[in-house]
């Protein structure tokens, strides 16, 4: 199918001035112009190039019910968003498209020009909430919101069953049950909000969680020692956080040492490494470790001390026992166990 070919049939019919509106205000070769830029061009106000265009859409929509090539894309476009629920992103729908009308060189100007011509598909703008989608209807827009709403509702309060315990196929599926929808066609609801998105793990979750969406270094250094679920060396955070591309710069590990000191949540457990308190681990400095201890399970040989603080903390036996002998903080028995 060459789409050029029934574009330029479609508009062959108008006068010179009048191609050349058409071709710009949709951006057929090329970017697409505004009214003001068009009415520059030919000293035109913007409400009288837009008049212009209206005449020849008028004209091309006539002609358009006459040719059947174009009817075709319609016709089959329209059948394809029926049997994805009636909606569909529209960078999506435009890479699918490539593959129903047979070629790689549709644009998605091109797909608009037809489509707005003929009124159906209709299209959505992007805003601050949706990606630009195109759907049939207002009611398939509608069932498309009200199971996005759901679904944010329902996820809200389960991030750590969809990152950590990783649920989401369980979860998703309670959804789309109460909704009576396919798996794909709930995918493709889901994938026209910007509610929802990926983290660079592959997790599902709402693009406010800093899981899903880590846009401070903070969050990203969070990220990757949740994932990675054991303690890493700040500059090891680091080149970790480049190798996955979450900077648009490069990630100094400076930087993130920075952020490591002043967040609660990150602990450090010896040697310039890092671990989260979520997982249990608890701040302080060796003898804090060694006091804490001591204080939980009673008095401890040394070597016993030495087991559980390194359980912790990445330090030498040395480093434990030299604070283990500070006999400001801990007591010696005479059977050589130490206390608080």
């Amino acid at each position: 199918m060459d789409i050029n070919n029934i574009i330029k049939d479609l508009i062959s019919g108008l006068s010179p001035r009048q191609k050349d509106i058409i071709e710009q205000r949709f951006g057929l070769n090329g970017k697409k112009r505004t009214l003001a830029a068009v009415g520059n061009k030919y000293g035109l106000t913007r409400e009288r190039v837009r008049q212009i265009e209206s005449a020849s859409l008028k004209s091309i929509s006539e002609k358009l019910k006459k040719n059947q090539a174009a009817s075709k894309i319609i016709e089959d476009a329209v059948s394809h968003l029926k049997k994805v629920g009636g909606v569909m992103r529209e960078n999506v729908f435009l890479n699918e498209s490539r593959g129903l009308f047979k070629t790689n060189t549709i644009t998605g100007e091109q797909l608009k020009f037809i489509f707005e011509v003929f009124k159906n598909p209709l299209h959505q703008i992007e805003d601050n909430n949706f990606y630009a989608f195109w759907y049939l209807d207002k009611e398939f827009k509608k069932l498309a919101f009200d199971f996005i709403n759901k679904l944010e509702k329902f996820i809200a309060d389960k991030k750590e069953e969809l990152i950590t315990h990783k649920k989401f196929d369980e979860l998703f599926a309670q959804v789309i049950k109460s909704h009576n929808i396919k798996d794909f066609v709930a995918l493709n609801y889901a994938s026209i909000s910007k509610k929802f998105g990926v983290s660079p793990f592959g997790d599902f979750g709402l693009t406010r969680w800093e899981e899903i969406t880590p846009k401070t270094a903070r969050a990203r250094a969070y990220l990757i020692l949740k994932k990675h679920s054991a303690p890493l060396h700040f500059k090891e955070i680091a080149k970790k956080i480049n190798e996955l591309k979450l900077n648009k710069h490069s990630a100094l590990y400076q930087t993130i040492h920075n952020e490591l000191i002043k967040d609660p949540r990150f602990v450090l457990v010896g040697r310039g490494m890092y671990g989260l308190s979520e997982f249990g681990l608890k701040p302080g400095i060796a003898k804090d470790v060694i006091a804490r201890i001591l204080k939980t399970k009673g008095p401890l040989h040394k070597e016993e001390v030495v087991d559980l603080v390194k359980q912790e903390r990445f330090l030498k036996d040395n480093t434990i026992l030299l604070n283990l002998q500070n006999r400001r903080h801990f007591k010696r028995m005479s059977d050589g166990r130490y206390y608080v």
